[in-house]
């Protein structure tokens, strides 16, 4: 885990998974993406006689399938559970590797209440920290908030906020920062209106690379909010002319995005996503998919819906 001068490794995450099921051992919860990977949670409860309740452990099991892939990763995982019905934490140091895909963790809550609803919502608070990792690309994060020798020779103010910036690295992703230094090239600092601080930060570190996709996405559960952010941080790459930014979005989308058939026709459209696009389309079936989300099709452009026609009637 090397650390690039004037950068941070992010070494611990958390994630919030929310699953549901009829029943303990029934109940389903989501993939989700930590380090690197996609991850796999699975429940399971077993009566103690001892303790005159269910008591509940957890198997995690990483994604990660590529037979060539030769990594492993040395993990500290805490799980907590805190509902009405179900309390405990548990914490664990354990091992994965593309060998050892899955790990065990027994007890990690035990059953204080009665389930009274029909059907078992339940939230579970998962902290992951690397010790030791060996193949993963780990979040590299670059420091913005104080200058550093030859990373940084101007700042770029937003919402009141200093970030020291390299302007070479800014001209050469947007035409529009181009303008602007060669506009005001003499001038120490350049501000920026209508974007939040946070919002930029995201947008530096898509820009620099390794280019990763804001954090947001990958955290996210709320599948609605999720698209919110993605969708407010490709209309500021967009204004700003960063192509990058829409090429990091349409790769993350088509291989993670979960949205709607009519949200993902329409982002695709709005910031022109070719390989978004082209994935939803190869995956069309029927006209059944379309007439789910009809109203959607309907404002979209006829370019797209000739497309979406010509892919139907190939299917024919």
């Amino acid at each position: 885990m090397v650390e690039a001068p004037g950068t941070f490794v992010e070494v611990n995450d958390t994630r919030v998974i929310i699953g549901k099921g009829l029943s303990l051992d029934s109940i389903k919860f989501p993939d989700f993406h930590m380090f690197d990977t996609n991850w796999k949670m699975k429940l399971h409860a077993e009566w103690s006689e001892e303790l005159g309740t269910d008591v509940v452990s957890i198997k995690l099991r990483h994604r990660r399938r590529n037979v060539d892939d030769i990594w492993s990763m040395d993990a500290t995982v805490k799980i907590h559970f805190e509902q009405d019905w179900l309390k405990g934490e548990v914490q664990v140091d354990s091992q994965f590797s593309n060998q050892g895909q899955e790990i065990e963790i027994p007890n990690c809550g035990t059953v204080v209440g009665k389930l009274n609803s029909s059907e078992i919502h339940l939230c579970v608070h998962i902290f992951m920290q690397i010790n030791q990792s060996k193949g993963i690309q780990l979040r590299n994060y670059i420091d913005f908030a104080r200058p550093i020798p030859i990373f940084s020779d101007t700042i770029v103010l937003v919402d009141g906020v200093k970030f020291h910036v390299n302007r070479m690295i800014l001209s050469m992703a947007s035409p529009i920062f181009l303008e602007a230094f060669v506009t005001n090239f003499d001038e120490r600092s350049l501000e920026l209106c209508n974007i939040s601080a946070p919002d930029f930060r995201r947008i530096l570190n898509i820009i620099y690379p390794p280019h990763l996709p804001p954090k947001q996405w990958i955290k996210e559960s709320d599948l609605v909010e999720q698209f919110e952010h993605i969708q407010r941080i490709l209309r500021i790459g967009k204004s700003l002319q960063i192509s990058i930014v829409l090429e990091v979005a349409d790769k993350w989308l088509v291989k993670y995005g979960r949205h709607k058939l009519g949200d993902t026709l329409h982002l695709a459209q709005a910031f022109g996503l070719r390989e978004l696009m082209g994935s939803k389309l190869a995956k069309m079936r029927s006209l059944e998919e379309i007439k789910k989300c009809q109203d959607q099709i309907q404002v979209l452009s006829c370019k797209t819906k000739a497309l979406i026609l010509d892919r139907i009637l190939s299917t024919l």
